[in-house]
């Protein structure tokens, strides 16, 4: 298993993938959409991890959301025909994630939330799915500091992390603070 980790200690990194149009339109219009979603969640587990009560605009001044831009990217894997893929990174750091512990519990517990977020979009994960298919949403941790987790449900650092440019441009991109740009 490779090992990556992002920036300052505790710097979180999510990756996001679509390829098939949503409740929201295109593939493009849901990783604007879920960009709203998503930090609403982060927002509120961050709120319950740490151990002083705390308010949301007391949360928001203390995180730093680093967006990449949108890329398109060629499938990997997966049926030859479907569509290609919309791709985004976001890394969470700032004074307030080095309060949070890192541990295994807290981290299955963001990775619940987020699996609720593609649920509510039409993910539907099935025992037999097809690994690399079509999806409308795809939310990924790839790695949270230094915490390594080998869970079925989830492995920390991701293992394939550093082998995927569909991951990697993003990545690099937040981490050069590129600006975020649609695609249409």
């Amino acid at each position: 298993m490779s090992t990556f980790v992002v920036q300052a200690p505790k710097t979180l990194a999510i990756g996001l993938g679509a390829n098939l149009p949503s409740k929201f339109g295109s593939p493009a219009s849901t990783l604007v959409a879920v960009r709203v979603l998503l930090e609403q969640t982060l927002y509120d587990w961050i709120g319950s991890t740490v151990k002083e009560n705390i308010t949301l605009e007391a949360i928001s001044e203390k995180v730093e959301m680093k967006w990449s831009p949108l890329f398109q990217t060629k499938p990997l894997g997966g049926p030859p025909s479907q569509p290609d893929f919309i791709n985004a990174v976001v890394l969470i750091s700032g004074p307030i994630m080095q309060s949070i512990s890192q541990s295994e519990k807290t981290i299955l517990d963001l990775l619940e939330r987020t699996r609720t977020i593609e649920k509510n979009l039409g993910r539907v994960r099935k025992n037999n799915y097809q690994r690399w298919g079509p999806r409308i949403i795809d939310i990924d941790l790839l790695s949270w500091g230094d915490l390594h987790v080998n869970k079925k449900t989830l492995i920390l650092p991701h293992p394939r992390l550093i082998e995927r440019a569909f991951v990697l441009a993003p990545l690099l991109a937040a981490l050069n603070n590129e600006i975020s740009q649609p695609i249409q």
